[in-house]
């Protein structure tokens, strides 16, 4: 069942609507999550637990006209793990290669 939240403690579901107007948030019992709705379809699901200023801001940042900068923090996140990775395949063959040296030379 979804309950729709007209008010809230923080405002967030006016503070949502000045993002668009078509926005409205429901309360999802069976998944006990917040999610976001427009024209009647789901926007997104919110990963937080209580409706609050991270709420708008999630909103505000998964918009459609964000999606190159999210796709940039994706790619450049990616690559950090990446590299990281890399890193530590090289180190474990760095250490191997130095142990086979050092019992090479017994």
């Amino acid at each position: 069942m979804k309950i729709k939240i007209n008010n809230d403690l923080f405002d967030i579901a006016s503070r949502v609507k000045e993002i668009d107007p078509r926005y409205e948030i429901y309360f999802e019992t069976e998944t006990q999550k917040f999610t976001l709705w427009a024209d009647g379809k789901r926007q997104l699901t919110f990963p937080f637990e209580n409706l609050d200023e991270r709420a708008v801001l999630y909103a505000r940042k998964t918009r459609v006209e964000n999606a190159e900068e999210i796709i940039r923090e994706i790619d450049s996140c990616n690559e950090k793990h990446e590299n990281e990775r890399v890193g530590r395949v090289l180190d474990k063959i760095e250490d191997e290669y130095s142990r086979r040296l050092r019992l090479a030379r017994v």
